[in-house]
This record gives C-alpha cells, sequence and structure tokens, in this order.
C-alpha cells in the first residue's frame, strides 16, 4: 500500500520537473522578454486592426479583448523579477483564450481569420521554450481554441480553419527543430572540452537562472574551489599531469554531489560549486571533496549563503573573499565567510595576495589538507 502514494508523488516530481524545464537557449530572461514583447506587438496590431475595420463606430469587445493583451504584456516586463517557467504553461492557455474570444467578437469572415495567425505565434513560442511534449501540449490546446472559436463565428470556411491548423502546426515544428539544433550549439559552447564540467559562460547561466527570489524558500550555497599548487603540478610534473589532476577532480566530485547540486570549472584550477544545503552543510561536503582528490593533493574553499534578491556578483565577492582568508590561514581548508573577511580588515589588507597559485608561498610542493578547517566555526553573515 505504501508503494503506491511513492509512485504518485514520483510521477507528480516528475511532471513539476517536466513543467519547469526550458530549452537552454530560452533562459528565463529570454522567455520573459519575448512573452511580453509579443502579447504587446500583437495586442497592438490586432487593437489598430479593430479600431481600422470599425471605422465612426465606438470600439468593440474585440478591441478591449486586444488592449487587455497590451496591459498584460507590460505587466510582465514589469513583473519580470517574479516571473518563472512554469508560470508560461498558465500563462499560454490564457493567451490562447483571450486570441479565441477576440475571433468570437470580431465578427468573423476575414477579420477573424486573420486574427487566428496569432496562434501561429503561440505554436512558435511554445516550440521555441519548451520539449517537444509539453510544447505539443500547448500547440494541441491553443489550437483547439481556435478551431472552436472558428466554428462560432460566420464567413469562415473549413478550408480556412485546415490552413490555419496547418500553419501552427507546421510554425512549431519549424521554430522547434530551429531551436533545438541551436541548443546544441550552445550547449557545446558553454562545455569545458576537458574535464565536461560546465566552462565560465555556462557556469554563469546556470547560477543566474538558480539565483533565489525574495519569495524562495530552502537553503542555497556559492562555493569557489581553487587546488591547492596548481601551478606547481604544471611546472614540475608537466601540463599532462595537471590536465589530469583537473579531470580527476571533475569526475571525483561529480559522484559526491548532490543531485540538484551544480559544479563549473570557472577557469584555471578554480571551481565554482552551487549547493541546495545551508553554508556549514556545503563546507562539510567541499571537506569531503577535498578527500577524494589523490594522495598528496588538496584544494582550498571559499563558502557563503545566498538569500532572497541576492546578486551573483555579491555572492562570488563573498566566497572568494572567505578563499582568500582560507589561503592565507595555510590552505588545504574550507572557510565559511563572515563579516571578517570583507575588504578593510586591516589583519588582511597587511598580508600578501594568494589569490594565484602563483608558488610565491614559498611551499615546495603540495601541502597535506588541513584538519583544521574553519567550515565549523567561522559564523555565516546575514546576507
Amino acid at each position: 500500500m505504501t508503494a503506491r502514494p511513492a509512485r504518485a508523488r514520483s510521477r507528480r516530481r516528475a511532471l513539476l520537473l517536466e513543467l519547469s524545464r526550458a530549452q537552454p537557449v530560452a533562459s528565463l530572461r529570454v522567455m520573459v522578454w519575448t512573452t511580453s514583447l509579443t502579447m504587446v506587438v500583437c495586442g497592438a496590431y490586432t487593437a489598430t486592426a479593430a479600431l481600422v475595420r470599425g471605422g465612426a463606430s465606438p470600439p468593440g469587445g474585440a478591441f478591449w479583448v486586444a488592449v487587455a493583451a497590451v496591459v498584460a504584456g507590460a505587466l510582465i516586463a514589469l513583473g519580470r523579477r517574479w516571473y518563472r517557467t512554469w508560470h508560461y504553461h498558465l500563462l499560454q492557455p490564457c493567451t490562447g483564450l483571450a486570441v479565441a474570444l477576440g475571433l468570437h467578437l470580431d465578427g468573423g469572415g476575414a477579420a477573424s481569420a486573420a486574427d487566428a495567425s496569432l496562434c501561429v505565434v503561440l505554436a512558435a513560442l511554445a516550440s521555441f521554450f519548451f520539449p517537444w511534449t509539453t510544447a505539443g501540449v500547448h500547440v494541441l490546446v491553443n489550437t483547439a481554441l481556435m478551431v472552436l472559436a472558428l466554428q462560432s463565428v460566420p464567413g469562415v470556411g473549413p478550408g480556412d480553419v485546415v490552413a490555419l491548423v496547418g500553419s501552427a502546426v507546421t510554425a512549431g515544428l519549424l521554430v522547434g527543430t530551429l531551436s533545438r539544433l541551436t541548443t546544441t550549439a550552445v550547449l557545446a559552447a558553454e562545455l569545458d572540452a576537458l574535464t565536461g564540467l560546465p566552462n565560465r559562460r555556462g557556469t554563469q547561466r546556470r547560477l543566474l537562472e538558480a539565483l533565489p527570489t525574495p519569495r524562495a524558500a530552502g537553503a542555497l550555497s556559492l562555493a569557489i574551489v581553487d587546488l591547492d599548487h596548481f601551478k606547481q603540478v604544471n611546472d614540475e610534473l608537466g601540463h599532462a599531469a595537471g590536465d589530469d589532476l583537473l579531470c580527476r577532480a571533475a569526475t571525483s566530485w561529480t559522484a559526491l554531489l548532490p543531485p540538484a547540486a551544480l559544479l563549473g570549472r570557472w577557469g584555471g584550477d578554480e571551481f565554482v560549486l552551487l549547493a541546495p544545503l545551508d553554508p556549514h552543510r556545503t563546507a562539510a561536503l567541499v571537506d569531503g571533496l577535498r578527500a577524494a582528490l589523490p594522495p598528496g593533493r588538496s584544494c582550498t574553499a571559499g563558502v557563503t549563503g545566498l538569500a532572497g534578491a541576492d546578486h551573483l556578483d555579491a555572492a562570488l565577492g563573498r566566497a572568494d573573499q572567505a578563499l582568500y582568508a582560507a589561503k592565507r590561514a595555510g590552505r588545504g581548508r574550507t572557510r565559511v565567510w563572515s563579516p571578517a573577511d570583507a575588504p578593510g580588515q586591516p589583519w588582511l589588507d597587511s598580508q600578501p595576495s594568494m589569490r594565484s597559485d602563483s608558488g610565491s608561498s614559498g611551499s615546495s610542493g603540495p601541502e597535506a589538507p588541513s584538519s583544521g578547517a574553519s567550515s565549523g566555526s567561522m559564523p555565516t553573515a546575514a546576507i
């Protein structure tokens, strides 16, 4: 009996995950602005056409539906901070209903057939934004609404309906195919060829998409992880050994991460980790990553928490400050950011910079991980 609720929960989670997915080329920013611009432009076009057709007559219902679309598009742009991917699954059928209502109020004939072409735009957007299955549901729902609306108005024949349905399906297939070809190129450009992890560009895009909103719940932390004395590995053992260390670190670390975590190569020997954990649990996770490195190798990390409306640059800055402090304390440790790590602290400013593994620290080789990591003792600042 207990297996059925578990399977039901699993199916619900899978459905929610599917609804929250989007094509990589269709970032949340692209979705918001494309949807907003489409509603404003199409609404303005429809409203203008309704006024021209009406001549000196007072504006009819179709005009006011178009005006409502313009207002809704403007509100989406203004409220883009709170917009999420799954919201589009509500907005798409609502827009289809608005188009259907406009067709019904337009009086039929060529005017209704012309306005029905807006469903072609909706089909193209759905196929551009979402995977085939989800996009197909949207196209099917909006096409059905359009067919029902056209059947209720005079002057539109079966041939017009077939032509419009064919246009919507064709536009969806064409735009969907092009977006997937573009996605392949985008993903290839966002992967690090050596480690297979997201590169700096790919990591930055994923981090921006994962930043919490002011109303978001749940812990989230960001860590910057540096391999200790990586330059010495290249200089003393050769670049092939350095490449091997990077690959082994990426492979072993990926296997230890929770499913929702993100690990990317930020550049050189520097990695960025985003984990759905509080800062101290993320620090403990990083300590586990350190233990998974080959014998004699170590890493240093700085960790900070993320809160609602946090900025990526600010979070990266805090993690970087904690990393500086951890390196000055001896490397091979993890430090959670505290206000003492911020710039302007005399004890920090008086120390030479060790941000880059340039070998200037005077150490003759890779150091062993420190057992006195500060991850369990440093307080987490409120952000």
